[in-house]
């Protein structure tokens, strides 16, 4: 269980890394704060997160994180987590800290992107070849 102190440190990182992320002032700016956002999670939280997740978080089986190609990425993470909430609710079962934490993270991420996206129209999916969830190469021999 996550003790007060643990908890009050990882909302202050996730505060600064946001106001970085805010701060961008392009798409390639908040893709890189994003990935500076993940690379500093530690190898329990990821090991905390991937007992949640339904394997669909940004990270691989040996804990290391994904590379983003871009903002389509972000989206596609983005609409994940949320669906892993939704379905971890709708079984009684209620997401981890960091499964929320991440879920909030990225439901920021796709605000600065849409501030970011030509007026009226929402920031672009991105190449479809960008990320690609570790499981997805499982079958294809492709390697990570």
């Amino acid at each position: 269980m996550a003790t007060t102190e643990y908890v009050l440190s990882s909302l202050t990182d996730l505060d600064r890394h946001i106001g970085v992320m805010a701060a961008a002032s392009g798409p390639e700016e908040v893709v890189e704060a994003v990935s500076a956002y993940l690379a500093a999670w530690s190898r329990d939280r990821i090991r905390n997160l991937q007992k949640v997740d339904g394997g669909w978080g940004p990270f691989d089986e040996n804990q290391r994180l994904a590379p983003l190609q871009g903002i389509g990425d972000i989206s596609r993470i983005a609409d994940s987590m949320r669906r892993q909430c939704a379905g971890l609710r709708d079984m009684g079962i209620e997401p981890t800290p960091e499964l929320l934490e991440l879920d909030l993270f990225f439901f920021f991420a796709r605000e600065v992107m849409e501030a970011h996206a030509p007026s009226g129209r929402s920031a672009p999916a991105g190449p479809r070849h960008g990320y690609v969830h570790w499981s997805d190469r499982r079958g294809t021999g492709a390697s990570a």
